[in-house]
């Protein structure tokens, strides 16, 4: 049983993973069922229809995954004015079964939105709604030949959740934010309530970073600065130590996310994933600086390669560990991104260091720049994995490192 308060749209925390709901999660859940087990999803109906309409996705999702071959037999789903429930099962709804949800519908004056074979005349009898929408987009996305289109032409986001990219809550389609906002009745609140600023909030951190981390540093070694800069080909001071805050957070912030459903708890894995990369990073910075071949521009393509193994093995390690106590998982994921930490503290000090010898005056430069895009790069992190999946946000982070190294190249030429 889900019980309504678990499914409810969550407001601000739109922005929040939520691994509860994912196809992922369905899966198990539907495996823990006996023969004929049922799985009870209840919740409340905050119009317009969307969360109900995810969880529907899901739902079919993880069934088909599980083999079922006609998922309108496995699903049965009534409402009420300001709740409706679906009832799941691994196996199809028999005739006694059905018998059974249209006779405790009938007598206790709930209405009907899908049963296998049903009618739209069955539909909409207590509670009456003037289009019956609840019957059609039920039925739309429990028609194979009409899923696809109707989920992708809806004015909301319902596409079913995965782990990878497990934020359930956020229904944002940008292109249709126009007509979302007239719906919504012209409040910007909403938008607001939902979680849905990221992008804004990314612009006033842009211009905020911009202004408290570079303008000091303008104002104060434009004049030493200025040949320098002007030497060094294509900006590669800036690209190079951009590269090194985006690849850095990008991965860091990956993994922090990845690491939460096997660690339970978002706190434990910001503080283990957190404590492994700092610690293993300041000790690469150490070691680095008494080992010359560390300081090598190879390093950069190499780091690029370790993070493309970590976005293939890291999920497949959490997975292996995740039955195990808290106290073994924490040590294990600690050991376990050790390694790449020690790398991926080795190219800001060796950067550092060929500025150094371009000149000192630059110095604050490379740390303000690489101040800045590290402050942004946990914002974009998440927009990206909104999109796009936290894979692909490891695979961008890979992609910094190799355009650090592009711009290495080209600060030691220069």
């Amino acid at each position: 049983d889900l019980p309504m308060t678990g499914t409810s749209v969550t407001g601000a925390f739109g922005i929040a993973e939520d691994y509860r709901f994912t196809v992922e999660a369905f899966k198990q859940y539907l495996r823990a069922l006996k023969k004929d087990g049922l799985m009870s999803i209840s919740l409340y109906l905050v119009p317009p229809p969307r969360t109900e309409l995810r969880i529907l996705g899901t739902v079919i999702d993880a069934l088909e995954q599980d083999g079922a071959n006609e998922v309108s037999r496995n699903i049965a789903v009534i409402r009420s004015w300001d709740s409706i429930t679906m009832l799941v099962k691994r196996t199809p709804f028999n005739e006694g079964e059905v018998k059974l949800i249209k006779d405790f519908a009938r007598d206790r004056r709930f209405d009907l939105v899908h049963y296998h074979g049903i009618k739209e005349h069955e539909s909409n009898l207590y509670v009456k709604m003037p289009s019956n929408e609840y019957f059609k987009y039920f039925k739309s996305i429990l028609d194979p030949e009409t899923r696809a289109l109707f989920i992708n032409d809806y004015l909301f986001d319902i596409k079913p959740v995965y782990d990878e990219n497990p934020f359930f809550h956020y229904y944002l389609k940008l292109k249709n934010i126009k007509v979302i906002y007239e719906v919504m009745g012209e409040k910007w609140q909403y938008f607001m309530e939902e979680g849905y600023l990221m992008p804004v909030i990314f612009m006033l951190v842009f211009l905020l970073s911009g202004v408290m981390i570079l303008l000091p540093v303008i104002v104060k070694y434009k004049a030493e600065a200025k040949v320098e800069v002007k030497r060094l080909n294509n900006l590669s001071l800036l690209s190079y130590f951009a590269m090194l805050g985006i690849g850095f957070m990008f991965v860091e912030v990956t993994l922090m996310q990845k690491s939460i459903l096997s660690l339970e708890y978002p706190a434990y894995a910001f503080a283990t994933v957190l404590m492994a990369v700092l610690i293993s990073s300041g000790i690469g910075s150490l070691i680095s600086s008494r080992f010359p071949g560390l300081r090598a521009v190879y390093i950069l393509p190499v780091i690029g390669a370790l993070i493309l193994v970590y976005s293939l093995v890291f999920p497949l390690l959490l997975n292996l560990i995740s039955p195990y106590p808290l106290k073994l998982k924490i040590p294990m994921v600690f050991i376990a991104l050790m390694p790449l930490g020690l790398f991926m503290g080795i190219p800001f000090p060796s950067g550092i260091r060929l500025i150094g010898h371009i000149n000192e005056a630059l110095i604050p430069w490379a740390w303000a720049i690489n101040g800045c895009f590290s402050v942004l790069a946990p914002i974009l992190t998440i927009m990206l994995a909104m999109a796009f999946g936290f894979k692909t946000v490891l695979w961008l982070g890979a992609a910094a490192y190799l355009l650090a190294f592009v711009s290495f190249r080209k600060l030691r030429k220069g």
